[in-house]
């Protein structure tokens, strides 16, 4: 997710994905998600193989619309907190709405055709092109073209050519884009068992300045029968800065095509609890 100085830089970055969840029925169930045993795929020697291997996994069996809140934790430099909540709506592929509480003030940040766009108050502030690393990961994957997921990850940093293996908590996962001792070039992890993201590094420059942030995602639960990560941390140059925690979560539930109209931002917001 791209970075903005201040808080709208936090909250570009985020994904929140991508970010809690509880049963489509709103009944959370914090349980062991069944992923099933991996089918036959070529020999991976390279990220392409990875992303092809999470692809033929979960084709035809992943969420096409989620919608969650999250509560945020911000924490400075100091060790200061700031907690807020956030409400989030995504359309696989490539969608993502987030509105900050409180509503009433209609700011937030939404991803979609290739573009972020910014609002506050109610009124745009900035628009660019790209893409949200962790939307890609935690569920375009699923959906599209594995040629298409590959040239979005190339067109962000990530150098889907390079794979190795490592462990990651006590987990065999795969290493795309950097080499064994690797921890600042734009990387990602991949559960070797699961097929599930678990960490997303990013190195980005801008304003003079290069950033690497370290995402983590722990603690995947069946949303309507789909492994959702319900805890999300993130570092920037090695400190904690960021964490989220979702809940109020729904697979598959009807989100109007306007929600995702940067033209409709503030008439086509959805209402949701604090």
């Amino acid at each position: 997710m791209p970075v903005v100085t201040c808080s709208h830089s936090l909250r570009r970055y985020l994904l929140p994905i991508a970010s809690a969840l509880a049963v489509a029925a709103c009944t959370q169930r914090r349980a062991t998600v069944t992923t099933g045993p991996a089918p036959k795929v070529a020999p991976i020697t390279d990220g392409r193989g990875v992303l092809r291997a999470m692809h033929q996994r979960y084709t035809g069996k992943w969420f096409t619309t989620l919608s969650f809140s999250q509560r945020t934790t911000t924490i400075s430099a100091s060790g200061r907190e700031t907690k807020g909540v956030w409400h989030e709506y995504i359309a696989v592929p490539g969608r993502l709405r987030i509105d900050y509480t409180p509503l009433s003030e209609h700011s937030g940040v939404l991803y979609a055709k290739g573009q972020v766009h910014t609002f506050v108050n109610g009124k745009q502030a900035a628009t660019q092109n790209g893409w949200n690393p962790l939307l890609i990961l935690i569920a375009d994957v699923y959906a599209q073209s594995v040629d298409t997921t590959v040239r979005q990850l190339d067109s962000l940093g990530f150098h889907t050519a390079l794979v190795r293996r490592d462990s990651w908590q006590g987990k065999s996962v795969w290493v795309v884009g950097a080499a064994a001792g690797d921890t600042t070039s734009s990387q990602f992890w991949i559960d070797t068992d699961s097929l599930l993201v678990r960490r997303v590094i990013q190195k980005t420059t801008g304003a003079q300045r290069t950033v690497v942030s370290d995402v983590r995602l722990a603690q995947y639960t069946s949303v309507g029968g789909y492994p959702v990560a319900f805890d999300i941390t993130f570092y920037r140059d090695g400190r904690l800065f960021f964490h989220e925690e979702y809940y109020d979560a729904r697979a598959n539930p009807g989100i109007p095509a306007d929600v995702f109209d940067a033209a409709k931002w503030v008439s086509s917001q959805l209402q949701r609890p604090a």
